[in-house]
């Protein structure tokens, strides 16, 4: 059965405690921690927050299943582990470790990680898969594993063709694959390509819709038939890993509401494709 993970990030504005309170609140079990926000929630690099959190998750019936390492606060640049400049990309990539480590004592499942920023070419492609071989060996030392993400068709990784070169050559059962659906619709792939490409490494979904103009983060109208391919492709590779809603509800809609349709469409069991 295909569990729902609910991000931190829905509740953004409201301290962690009580976003994680609410969360309680709404039915939500599994949840995926937004590293992408040390102001109003929590910076992951701070041992000392990261241990008053594990202490927090634990009296909650909540589970952490992921992190999605920050990317641009401070800066894109803090955590790009595509840049050119070594010093720079030495100093991102201490960072992510400080990340990996903290998701292993909060007890995560993997760490989502972005292969790059706004730019594309072989130099960036070569910086980041060095970059993603240190970060593979920390996340194989501290017992957890690493899901890169697909990114819009302008950034590292914004196709099917280029994140089989990014992740090609790594160890499968550390350094696999988290499919982003609203970065797909964006680009020439659609989110049933990348499950059929990467369905033997997928580690994670983060599932949101768009108008395929820009990343709305528009929560999945379970209802619509463009997500029949998407569903029935998990079908197809027999994907029955939790997924992310990376989405927080329509407006006026209760979270708890909006969770039902999506737990059944992706518990719903439809045929598999055979051509």
């Amino acid at each position: 059965m295909r569990e729902v993970v609910v991000p931190t990030f829905v509740y953004m504005s409201q301290p962690l405690p009580k976003a994680l309170a609410q969360l309680v609140a709404d039915g939500v079990r599994l949840i995926e921690l937004h590293g992408d926000a040390p102001d109003t929630h929590i910076d992951v690099t701070d041992e000392a927050a990261v241990d008053a959190l594990a202490g927090l998750i634990r009296e909650l019936p909540l589970a952490l299943h992921s992190v999605h390492c920050a990317f641009s606060q401070p800066s894109e640049e803090a955590w790009d582990i595509s840049q050119p400049d070594e010093r720079r990309r030495a100093a991102a990539l201490h960072n992510r470790v400080k990340v990996i480590r903290a998701s292993a004592r909060l007890g995560a499942r993997h760490v989502v990680v972005h292969p790059g920023v706004g730019h594309r070419g072989e130099e960036r492609l070569a910086h980041s898969r060095a970059s993603l071989a240190e970060l593979a060996e920390a996340a194989r030392e501290a017992g957890v594993r690493i899901a890169v993400e697909n990114l819009e068709p302008d950034h590292l990784g914004g196709c099917v063709a280029e994140m089989k070169r990014v992740l090609e050559g790594f160890d499968p059962t550390v350094v696999g694959f988290c499919l982003d659906t609203g970065h797909a619709i964006l680009g020439e792939d659609s989110p049933a390509d990348y499950i059929r490409a990467f369905g033997d490494r997928m580690f994670g979904i983060h599932w949101h819709g768009n108008d395929q103009s820009d990343d709305a983060h528009l929560f999945p109208d379970v209802a619509h038939s463009e997500w029949e391919e998407f569903l029935a492709a998990l079908d197809e590779v027999g994907y029955d890993l939790p997924v992310t809603l990376e989405a927080a509800p329509p407006p006026g809609t209760p979270l708890e509401q909006a969770l039902g349709s999506v737990r059944a469409a992706l518990q719903q069991e439809r045929a598999p494709r055979l051509a």
